[in-house]
């Protein structure tokens, strides 16, 4: 016979057994959630895998309480910190089973919403008050599964206690912004209140996104769009003057008078500042109108929407996702050697697609998850008038608005040509050790080498200003910086400005590159007093700036908060 001290060894080995296949069957399903959260998109959502990985999930979890539950772990629970630690594990693994559960049921549901046919009108509108519904039950349920508080715990099980709690508060945060965006835009599409659609084009950029090149007034009735004539912007400039321009523009650009010319708005990474003064400026450009918003899309978002709706014809040129992009920054211009014979067919190209779109032969999942790519790659830019809406924008990044803590740079073309896309663009961020005074100083190194070719008309390589040559590049370096950052220089460019720009601190200046020639931009700066991340601004440009942050090497392709000073 075993005796007392054998059955006490069996049945701790048992034990031991028990909760370390309990902890394993945990991770299983951790890491089956987290691989179909991370990058999650609405067409990643519904593929057949994702209900399968959820529903393995859910089994992980069920396998685990079964564990937890043993009545060979009843003695446990009569202990005092082992009794506490068995009761919070079984309420960690519940709500994870219910997370898993309740997500099911919103793939589902989602997947019962993207079958359905949407032709254009009033269904559009119920089909996304019906996905803010979703999400709102989605909400409500999360809402009700608590994981407890870690502080009677130890060692690994309050770190996941913790951790379940941190992506439960992000999750709720993050379904909030989703419903409130959904609800928003079932409310523009409603109507009656036009906005004003910009085509930008990223050959020749602004300050995070390419030139307004072409604009339209995009009515909305009842889920119907109505887009009116598409009109070149370099036909629409107003006399001096028209348009008054305050604030942190006024003060910046002083020699410009950008509010009678849409071509010379987008000044500022802060979109809301331009958007704004184009929305006022449609209201007097003649055929224009009062608007609610400004939407901006530049050509990787028609390369993204071109994806869903499939190719479109202009002109006699066909426009696919795979050709958008040379056609639009490239090819377009070669066509035409005189520049008064052509117009950008950036417009001609939006007005296309939209009308696909609103022909409705497309998923719902593969638009939606396109949209959100374009928003967060800054290749889809939404500004509205009305706080409430403007509120729904900025929760889901749509509204290109600059933080305190943001770090952007930009390369405004001033040379008048199409060079943007031949440009080779880098950016290297150096943070030193917090100083006696918990400050970081950076060093910022910004390098721009122009491959413009050899040969081309001057609508595409210039010369189309006076003292410039072929294939060069005439440019204004800005930098924003965070709220409080002094001390700041810059080096390698003629300096144009220095100040305030939204909640930033901005520094600017002008260099020109030379076909096959390198230029670089060192602005260094001391950040404020124990500010040690960054939030990093995407930029429109194509091809994307390459960053390198204390080694990191990345292609900024949507915002990153990243540390500095470690």
């Amino acid at each position: 016979m075993l005796g007392i001290l054998g059955v006490t060894v069996l049945w701790l080995v048992v034990v031991g057994w028990l909760l370390a296949d309990a902890r394993s069957a945990t991770e299983s399903g951790r890491q089956r959630l987290e691989g179909v959260r991370a990058g999650a998109t609405p067409s990643s959502l519904l593929a057949p895998d994702t209900r399968d990985q959820l529903a393995a999930a859910e089994a992980d979890f069920d396998h685990a309480r079964s564990r937890l539950r043993s009545p060979l772990l009843t003695p446990l629970r009569v202990l005092p910190v082992a009794g506490r630690h068995l009761r919070a594990a079984d309420r960690v693994v519940r709500n994870a089973r219910g997370s898993a559960s309740l997500a099911i049921v919103a793939v589902g549901e989602l997947q019962d919403l993207a079958d359905r046919p949407l032709p254009a009108g009033p269904a559009r509108v119920e089909a996304l008050d019906d996905l803010a519904d979703i999400v709102a039950r989605t909400r409500a349920g999360l809402e009700e599964l608590d994981p407890g508080d870690p502080d009677a715990l130890v060692g690994p099980l309050a770190d996941a206690v913790e951790a379940l709690g941190r992506e439960r508060r992000e999750t709720l945060r993050g379904l909030d912004h989703a419903e409130s965006a959904t609800r928003a835009l079932a409310g523009v599409l409603t109507g009656p209140t036009p906005y004003l659609l910009v085509g930008a084009n990223n050959a020749e950029m602004r300050a995070g996104s390419g030139m307004f090149l072409s604009a339209a007034t995009l009515g909305f009735d009842q889920g119907r769009l109505e887009l009116g004539e598409v009109r070149p912007t370099q036909e629409l400039v107003l006399p001096a003057g028209s348009v008054p321009v305050s604030g942190d523009l006024a003060a910046n650009w002083p020699w410009l008078d950008a509010g009678r010319d849409l071509r010379n708005m987008g000044l500022t990474v802060d979109f809301p500042q331009s958007a704004e003064l184009a929305a006022a400026n449609w209201a007097r450009v003649p055929g224009g109108t009062q608007v609610g918003g400004v939407i901006v899309v530049d050509v990787d978002a028609l390369r993204a929407l071109l994806r869903v709706v499939g190719p479109v014809e202009v002109g006699g040129v066909s426009y696919t996702a795979d050709t958008v992009r040379g056609e639009l920054l490239r090819e377009q211009y070669r066509r035409y050697d005189d520049r008064d014979a052509r117009r950008d067919q950036i417009g001609e190209v939006a007005k296309e697609v939209f009308r696909r779109i609103e022909a409705g032969d497309w998923d719902l999942d593969q638009l939606a998850t396109a949209l959100i790519d374009s928003v967060q790659r800054r290749h889809l830019l939404v500004w509205s008038s009305d706080p409430d809406v403007q509120e729904a924008w900025r929760t889901v990044g749509a509204d290109g608005r600059l933080q305190d803590r943001s770090l952007a740079v930009s390369l405004l073309n001033r040379g008048a040509e199409k060079l943007d896309s031949y440009l080779d663009v880098h950016a290297k961020l150096r943070s030193s050790a917090p100083d006696g005074g918990g400050r970081v100083r950076v060093k910022l190194t910004y390098t721009v080498r122009n491959d413009a070719p050899d040969s081309g008309p001057a609508y595409l390589i210039g010369p189309n200003i006076e003292g410039m040559e072929a294939g060069e590049h005439r440019a204004i370096v800005v930098v924003n910086l965070p709220a409080g950052t002094t001390d700041v220089v810059l080096d390698g460019a003629r300096q144009t400005l220095s100040g305030g720009d939204g909640p930033t601190v901005v520094v600017a200046g002008e260099l020109s590159v030379e076909r096959g020639a390198t230029a670089t931009v060192e602005v260094t700066a001391l950040l404020p007093e124990g500010l040690d991340a960054l939030v990093l601004e995407p930029s429109a440009r194509v091809p994307r700036t390459v960053w390198d942050v204390d080694g990191l090497e990345l292609e900024l392709d949507r915002r990153r908060t990243l540390r500095v000073g470690n």
